[in-house]
């Protein structure tokens, strides 16, 4: 009968040493994410002010949908990578950019008004770095990080030119125009 009792107890230790860390796990992704949501919001908060709002849209979220795919729906198949546009406006409702889900109400900025007008454009600049940044340490992990942040920091070298304005343009002109003849 002891043996059946300490053999009891030495199983529900066994249990519990289990339990404990599969909670600490999920702690530590918890603490892994809160660092990378505050990441976000503090460059958010450095740059809520630059982004201009004037002629903005409003677009829910569906199954399925990833930043970089709404990015090249309203700015033209080149410009996926701008997706932190929409997230700068749409900084209450998204923390991470991984983590949209169906539902989220994003605001979703003039592209022409923000990358065109090269005052606001340069304004852009470090906020992409910064982004950029991210990716390259609390994000380092997720799927497609390098490509990201390189395609970041080659947006944040650009932004502000005359060259880049021309061609972003041209771009979004060419996806209007292919969507026209689509439909």
């Amino acid at each position: 009968m002891k043996k059946l009792g300490l053999a009891l107890l030495a199983f529900a230790m066994v249990l519990g040493i289990a339990a404990c860390s599969s909670t600490s796990s999920a702690t530590s992704d918890e603490k892994k994410q809160e660092a990378i949501n505050d990441s976000f919001r503090k460059v958010y908060e450095s740059y809520a002010n630059v982004l201009v709002l004037d002629g903005a849209e409003t677009y829910t979220v569906k199954s399925g949908d990833k930043l970089t795919s709404i990015a090249k729906e309203f700015y033209g198949s080149d410009n996926g990578y701008f997706f932190p546009i929409i997230m700068l406006a749409s900084n209450e409702v998204v923390q991470d950019p991984e983590l949209i889900t169906p539902g989220m109400e994003l605001t979703i900025p003039n592209f022409d008004a923000n990358i065109n007008d090269t005052e606001v454009a340069t304004k852009l600049k470090p906020y992409f770095k910064s982004i950029a940044n991210i990716y390259k340490t609390t994000k380092k992990d997720a799927p497609g990080a390098d490509v990201t942040r390189e395609a970041l920091l080659d947006i944040s070298e650009k932004l502000g030119t005359e060259t880049f304005a021309s061609k972003a343009t041209s771009t979004t002109e060419e996806s209007a125009e292919t969507v026209e003849v689509a439909e």
